[in-house]
């Protein structure tokens, strides 16, 4: 080997031996970090914010054994003061770059959260992907009743847990960097997630004297039914009955302060007409009222929409081209004979034209927000900057006529 190569070998062996030294000098010990996987945001008295943070140890994040987090709610004006106050409280530095969830209440989404976010966005370990949540109970209240079944991994079970709303929604666009992009720029309205009790859930976890609280239900429930207010009895229990957080469909947004929200077939209707993707749809079988017919419905990329402004009044068509792959079949029926597959190709155009036509309506009319993003198509129709401003798109948006059409394809049963 020559001299000049042995020198060549010292030179790049001591330069990496410098840049390793170097790249640990002023770094954070993993267990000096306390990471945030969820923040939520509730309204306090004197306009000031209950600020909810849960942290979770490293080993919680990589999926080790056991469950390790705090959750903590501190009283403050600002997003940074509470931070601090978390920090001091856990006694290390907190990190945000495992953050999942954002949520904020249902009075503060009304009254406006782009303050908040924009307060939060400036911390550089923040993923834009992270969720954005709306509750209906209260941002503490949500993230207290998140109890991961499967999963001892707090951060992992939010990302199942989303991983399961983009399968029964499919929406994307309700992460921290579409809502900031969607309420700056105004040419599509902003959504969130809107996550409510749902009383058909039971999650009481039972305890070593469960049969004889069981028991005693049953003698109160034999004794009531002797009574005349069987009827008011039940709707009572229903009422007091705690249920479960869940997701409940999607909160619409105009700018940044919430004026509605979608249930769930409404979302997953939004979700056909915004997304590529496949989406589950059940029906009711025409051929046999009792039964339903599970779907695979599939938007292609014929689909367009369409706006014209005429006398100050957008016009809109909309076509959607969509492929239905029969998924279950519940009756005996076969829909794979040509004339019973032609019903149920009219049954689905039914559902759909008639859904969407409430949706639209609803979110023009109702709502006055364009979540759909028509504002988009509608520029077209302008030929400068000022022409569009001029226009005021979110006055003349509420005078929008909608012509729908529907046309499915029933394809054979896999």
């Amino acid at each position: 080997m020559s001299r000049k190569l042995k020198t060549l070998i010292l030179l790049l062996i001591t330069i990496i031996s410098v840049v390793s030294v170097s790249g640990c000098y002023d770094s954070n010990e993993v267990d000096d970090l306390a990471y945030v996987i969820a923040i939520g945001v509730d309204k306090a008295d004197d306009n000031s914010f209950n600020l909810t943070f849960q942290t979770a140890v490293p080993k919680s994040i990589t999926g080790g054994e056991g469950e390790s987090t705090d959750i903590k709610t501190f009283k403050t004006d600002n997003f940074l003061t509470g931070l601090k106050k978390t920090s001091a409280y856990l006694e290390r530095k907190i990190n945000l770059s495992h953050t999942k969830i954002i949520v904020v209440s249902e009075e503060v989404a009304k009254e406006g959260i782009m303050a908040f976010l924009n307060g939060l966005q400036q911390n550089i370990e923040l993923r834009p992907s992270v969720e954005i949540i709306v509750s209906s109970e209260g941002a503490q209240k949500y993230i207290e009743s998140i109890k991961p079944k499967l999963s001892s991994s707090p951060a992992k079970h939010y990302d199942l847990l989303f991983k399961s709303f983009e399968t029964d929604f499919l929406v994307k666009d309700t992460q921290l960097e579409d809502y900031m992009y969607r309420a700056k720029y105004k040419s599509t309205q902003p959504i969130a997630i809107y996550a409510a009790i749902d009383k058909s859930i039971n999650d009481e976890e039972k305890s070593d004297n469960g049969n004889k609280k069981q028991e005693e239900e049953d003698k109160k429930d034999e004794e009531s039914s002797k009574e005349d207010k069987d009827k008011d009895d039940k709707n009572k229990g229903d009422e007091n009955k705690e249920g479960s957080m869940s997701v409940a469909g999607l909160a619409v947004f105009k700018m940044d302060k919430m004026v509605g929200k979608l249930n769930k077939d409404e979302a997953m209707l939004f979700a056909l007409m915004t997304s590529t993707k496949n989406k589950e749809i059940e029906i009711v079988d025409p051929l046999d009222d009792r039964f339903k017919v599970l779907g695979n419905v599939t938007k292609l990329r014929t689909s367009s929409s369409k706006v014209k402004i005429i006398n100050g009044k957008p016009q809109i068509n909309i076509k959607l081209d969509l492929n239905v792959d029969v998924k279950a079949v519940q009756s005996d029926n076969d829909y794979d004979d040509p004339e019973n597959g032609a019903k149920l190709k009219a049954a689905y155009e039914q559902y759909l034209n008639e859904g969407i036509k409430k949706l639209l309506d609803k979110t023009t009319k109702e709502l006055k927000s364009d979540i759909f993003g028509f504002a988009q198509e509608a520029k077209k129709n302008f030929l400068t900057i000022d022409d569009w401003e001029n226009a005021n798109w979110d006055d003349i948006f509420v005078k929008s006529e909608y012509e729908l059409m529907v046309d499915v394809k029933v394809r054979r049963q896999s």
